[in-house]
């Protein structure tokens, strides 16, 4: 039996030939298109995984820079923020139990030394703590620092340390913890082991006056040898300015101190210095009897008059 071969309308051959062509084609498109995503996806899948490699990379090399970079930001602002001390030094360096203790201490203080301030000193059986304040930030200029010196005081015999602490201010006002300097030692002597016959307990180094009668007073300078150097400064008859020195003198008791009492003259500040011309005349006595630390009476026989005067401490 023969087959039968279809009816092809010749006006209709063209759109079966091309809708056989294009069955024919879409799939193939369509092979091409899903192979080309498969291999789309694939890069991206790649560039994804490198990037998130890249990724981790960078921020793995991030943080070894950002720990880096604080570590050094932080050893930085330790060294800033510490104020290394230059030196420190204690005055005099063999002192006795009636010296004065002086200390000394080198700083970074921003180029200005009035930006480091001593606020406070404390003691604590034989630990000295010496309190300073400065600003946060500062920079060392590479040249000799100011000295900040320190009145510690008298002590007694024995060995004391001193330590030295800085509060930081920031630029807020903020003060933060303290941080410590440095510190010294230093030993006293007892001085009073090798003196015989009566020496003063206290030092009575000071301006002294009497408040009702100011225009006078005395400066009295007591060496650690226990001498006594007095400047009296009064006016004459006329009103002129008159200067009497008490030297050398001695100790009576551990309070009384009394010595002969000089007048002296010399060259007008103004002219050439003439030693012919400086005059040292004895004219009478004077002895201090201090009742306690700060008040004391002096009496005197000065070219012919006594008398006696009520002096203290002249506060500052």
């Amino acid at each position: 039996m023969a087959a039968v071969q279809p009816h092809i309308n010749p006006g209709n051959r063209m759109p079966l030939i091309m809708k056989i062509r294009h069955a024919k084609r879409m799939p193939m498109s369509f092979y091409f298109l899903a192979g080309s995503l498969r291999r789309s996806c694939k890069h991206a899948g790649n560039v994804m995984g490198d990037f998130r490699l890249s990724g981790f990379i960078f921020a793995k090399r991030a943080l070894l820079i950002g720990m880096t970079f604080g570590v050094m930001t932080t050893t930085q602002a330790e060294n800033v923020a510490i104020f290394p001390a230059r030196d420190i030094s204690i005055f005099p360096a063999s002192p006795t139990n009636f010296e004065s203790i002086v200390a000394s201490i080198n700083l970074i203080t921003c180029g200005h030394p009035g930006q480091t301030k001593v606020t406070k000193v404390t003691q604590v059986g034989t630990v000295i703590r010496v309190d300073l304040s400065a600003f946060e930030f500062c920079i060392d200029f590479a040249v000799p620092p100011p000295s900040i010196n320190i009145k510690l005081g008298q002590f007694p015999s024995g060995v004391f340390s001193v330590n030295f602490l800085l509060t930081r201010i920031t630029s807020t006002g903020i003060a933060l913890q303290a941080t410590q300097l440095g510190s010294a030692q230093f030993t006293v002597t007892d001085s009073y082991a090798s003196k015989v016959g009566p020496f003063p307990l206290v030092d009575y180094t000071d301006h002294w006056w009497n408040p009702q009668e100011s225009g006078m007073g005395f400066s009295i300078m007591q060496h650690p040898s226990d001498r006594i150097f007095a400047a009296w400064f009064v006016y004459d008859q006329a009103g002129q300015s008159t200067w009497y020195s008490l030297q050398p003198g001695e100790w009576l008791s551990s309070t009384v101190y009394s010595g002969p009492i000089y007048k002296t003259t010399g060259a007008y500040l103004g002219a050439t210095y003439n030693p012919e011309q400086l005059v040292v005349t004895p004219v009478g006595t004077g002895t201090f009897s201090f009742w306690n630390d700060s008040n004391a009476t002096f009496n005197y026989t000065v070219e012919g008059k006594e008398g006696s005067k009520e002096i203290t401490r002249l506060s500052f």
